[in-house]
């Protein structure tokens, strides 16, 4: 089981790296645009979202109108989150992991105000696409995050990791000639629940 993940895994990181390159790499069709340390920090709002829902829902079966419901601004609830079949030990954790998002939600709300939620969609039909795309053709039986803690744990693997390289790709066009030169005194953790290392990231 454990080779059969690690192609999985490095399977999905290099589909995941080589589309969003295609988006953030070429010069011709992608630049700054205007944009505030406010709109910068908020933007990351969308990312802690999507990671929020996706870790209360597997870990608990309810998402973050249940535990901050003003964090969403009357934003729609997402499509399809369900209790993953988890083993007690990693339920524990991964409901951790949504505690802790539910953190990084307030302290940029908090910092720089909120955005409404945005629709999201977590449902396994979602994340099987994603999947399917990694390997190359449609998987059967269809790849299902909340199957069990196996399958749980490559969709919370790969869903941080789109986090983290739409900060590392995104971020950095939004600054616009003025705010390059604007310090701000917020910096935010980027951390992939299964690193060592946090990312941070600054407007320096």
């Amino acid at each position: 089981m454990a080779p059969i993940a690690f192609l999985m895994i490095t399977a999905l990181i290099f589909m995941l790296s080589l589309k969003l390159s295609l988006v953030t790499g070429s010069a011709a069709y992608c630049g700054p645009i205007e944009a505030t340390d406010r709109d910068r920090i908020q933007f990351a709002l969308n990312l802690e979202f999507l990671e929020a829902e996706f870790f209360l829902y597997g870990a608990l079966g309810r998402g973050l109108d249940s535990i901050a419901p003003s964090f969403a601004q009357g934003g729609p609830p997402p499509i399809g989150g369900q209790k993953a079949n988890l083993d007690p030990l990693v339920g524990r954790i991964i409901e951790e992991f949504g505690y802790q998002e539910v953190g990084h939600l307030r302290a940029i709300i908090t910092t720089v105000g909120g955005i409404r939620r945005p629709q999201l969609d977590i449902s396994a039909e979602t994340i099987a696409k994603i999947f399917d795309a990694a390997v190359g053709f449609k998987l059967s039986p269809p790849f299902d995050p909340y199957l069990d803690t196996i399958h749980y744990l490559l969709a919370s693997y790969v869903i941080p990791y789109v986090g983290l390289m739409g900060y590392v790709g995104t971020i950095p066009n939004l600054y616009n000639a003025t705010s390059k030169s604007v310090r701000t005194s917020l910096s935010l953790p980027l951390t992939n629940p299964f690193s060592r290392s946090p990312v941070q990231i600054s407007d320096k």
